[in-house]
């Protein structure tokens, strides 16, 4: 089985315009580091609307041509912090869950929702009991730290529900704030809610090795390294080495693999993502090796554990 255990579909009205702005900015950089001028408003008119997506179809193609069985949606609250998109968070959550129901073996939904918002606690069991969604994911680079007292209210009814949650840690794009995603806030919640299984985002980027001891100790915390196709595709032995760090200090079951599509399909699609990390074990650089069972609960098994869709041995 084969899990993306961290990615979206995108709507446009699903987010604030400042957050695509932020991202036509960081485009365009990307373009001119590469020798290529792209200004942001060709990046804004022409290049983001290829991540729109607003029937799920373009996910579940690409998910098709990669052989992905099970993706995990994951919406995102910005309002706060960037101001609130056209549809409202409730309208948004709504109709992920329409889509997990429509696609029941291929699609797992989760909610969101901003600690500070009023009512967010009943918020998340309302899109439980209502919408049948199926965990949390928190992006405390709106503003918030996720040890905070709001955070907490949210993360009880999580954990009274039963929810997988899924916390962004590591650095973000403008107009985002890293320093609310250091993975260190976390640690509170791992042994104030020892039954919660928390899942830190992207191996928490440039706080890996943070992350990595955390990871060692707190036997509730998780990681996957959705958005490291950069790394991946520059060749080098800095992702091998950063997935091996992680696997032993996480051990296997805890690691999971991820796209953060669609933001990085051009960088790598998703197809030959997961082919580099299954070649892992024949194909590693010299003084890293990886074995298939490793790779197996990585690429699938891990996470379908922590979502609950199959028991694995």
């Amino acid at each position: 089985m084969i899990v993306d255990a961290h990615t979206h579909v995108v709507v446009e009205k699903h987010y604030p315009a400042a957050w695509w702005d932020g991202l036509a900015e960081l485009f365009s950089r990307h373009f001119q580091m590469a020798g290529r001028e792209v200004s942001a408003d060709t990046v804004r008119q022409k290049i983001l609307p290829t991540f729109y997506d607003p029937e799920g179809e373009r996910l579940l193609g690409n998910m098709d041509e990669a052989g992905i069985d099970v993706s995990v949606l994951l919406p995102l609250d910005y309002g706060l912090a960037l101001g609130d998109p056209a549809e409202s968070l409730a309208d948004q959550c709504r109709w992920l869950g329409g889509l997990q129901e429509k696609h029941p073996k291929r699609l797992v939904a989760f909610t969101t929702v901003d600690p500070r918002r009023r009512g967010s606690a009943e918020f998340v069991r309302r899109s439980v009991e209502e919408w049948g969604l199926r965990g949390l994911k928190l992006h405390p680079a709106a503003g918030f730290f996720p040890n905070s007292r709001e955070t907490y209210r949210v993360m009880e009814v999580a954990a009274e529900c039963k929810l997988a949650v899924v916390v962004h840690t590591g650095q973000i794009v403008y107009p985002l704030k890293s320093r609310f995603c250091d993975p260190i806030y976390l640690d509170d919640l791992l042994v104030d809610f020892p039954d919660l299984k928390i899942q830190a985002a992207h191996l928490a980027f440039g706080w890996r090795d943070q992350l990595n001891h955390m990871g060692a100790t707190k036997p509730n915390l998780f990681t996957d390294f959705a958005g490291w196709q950069r790394s991946v595709a520059a060749g080098s032995e800095y992702f091998p080495r950063a997935l091996r760090e992680a696997l032993d200090h996480f051990g296997p079951q805890r690691v999971f693999f991820g796209t953060d599509g669609p933001y990085l399909r051009g960088v790598m699609k998703e197809a030959d993502f997961i082919r580099l990390v299954r070649e892992l074990p024949a194909r590693a650089p010299a003084g890293i090796s990886f074995q298939e069972d490793e790779i197996r609960w990585v690429l699938g098994d891990a996470a379908a554990n922590f979502l609950g869709l199959l028991d694995v041995g």
